[in-house]
């Protein structure tokens, strides 16, 4: 087995917003068993220790998302992605991206009360830079996504953000409670951590997976790993990804849990929420916590 790269939390800032077919969904998201993650911030170290921008005018990617009309609850539509390089507006390809996770366009996309949330890759389009995917929103309003690519004329992790949809007319707060266990589809996650999480300050963190209150060890490899950790700050503005480190699966027949642990560094205070990302008999679930960042 090769060992998980580190990194892996990205702190992501939008300032000066940058201007998946199917999709992974949330909706309210032993020898196997991964040791820990090392975190950091937007302007940190990032896969293979490159310099990780943040969204902003040194991003190289200009990211546009069609149609903008509004979404509908419940109701499927078909979304364009178009990427292009911010310099002289070429159309970039998968061949101009470099694979991380298993996969080449990752999006991080969610409402503004950090409920629902949804993890895309989509596939090429008919013309050359546009990508294609089915979203199916549960809530009448605008989407934050953030498109995670590695241009490969950079070799550097870039985040650029956009926003589709139409804002709701009354818009519906975040739920800021503390909540440390989830269950989803008849599996509890339970969420720890070793310290009180403050703004600036490492602290250890772990999931743990159980079935009818028996530990769980039958995690299936999703995207390379066992879990993936995505954390939405209560500004809207900011994202935490966090990836469990220790061993990868070498193979698809492999399995881990029921510990997955990881290092998570936040960089402001305030509440955030956080989505453990799982495959079970085939499925990716989704288990949403909550935590207050002092």
């Amino acid at each position: 087995m090769k060992l998980l790269h580190t990194l892996l939390v990205t702190t992501i800032l939008t300032t000066g917003a940058a201007a998946y077919a199917a999709g992974d969904h949330a909706g309210d998201h032993g020898s196997n068993t991964p040791t820990a993650a090392t975190s950091m911030s937007h302007d940190g170290m990032g896969h293979g220790g490159e310099k990780m921008e943040a969204v902003d005018a040194r991003n190289t990617v200009k990211l546009a998302l069609e149609p903008a009309a509004a979404l509908e609850a419940g109701k499927t539509t078909q979304v364009t992605v178009k990427l292009n390089a911010a310099t002289d507006g070429k159309p970039l390809t998968f061949d101009d991206l470099k694979e991380a996770h298993t996969k080449k366009l990752h999006l991080l996309v969610i409402d503004p009360s950090l409920s629902d949330y949804h993890h895309i890759h989509p596939v090429a389009g008919k013309n050359p830079g546009e990508y294609v995917f089915d979203f199916t929103p549960l809530k009448n309003d605008s989407y934050r996504v953030w498109a995670d690519v590695i241009p490969v004329a950079t070799d550097k992790q870039e985040y650029v953000q956009t926003d589709m949809g139409t804002p709701a007319k009354e818009k519906s707060g975040i739920d800021k409670s503390t909540n440390m266990t989830a269950t989803v589809d008849g599996y509890t996650f339970t969420l720890a951590l070793d310290g009180e999480p403050k703004a600036g300050a490492p602290v250890m963190g772990s999931v743990t997976v159980t079935k009818d209150g028996q530990p769980f060890t039958q995690l299936e490899p999703v995207m390379g790993a066992f879990a993936h950790v995505v954390g939405f700050t209560e500004d809207y503005n900011s994202v935490l990804h966090v990836h469990p480190m220790g061993q990868e699966p070498s193979s698809d027949t492999e399995r881990g849990g029921p510990k997955l642990e990881f290092h998570i560094e936040p960089e402001k205070p305030g509440f955030v929420k956080l989505f453990a990302q799982v495959r079970i008999g085939g499925k990716d679930i989704f288990a949403p916590f909550g935590v207050t960042v002092k």
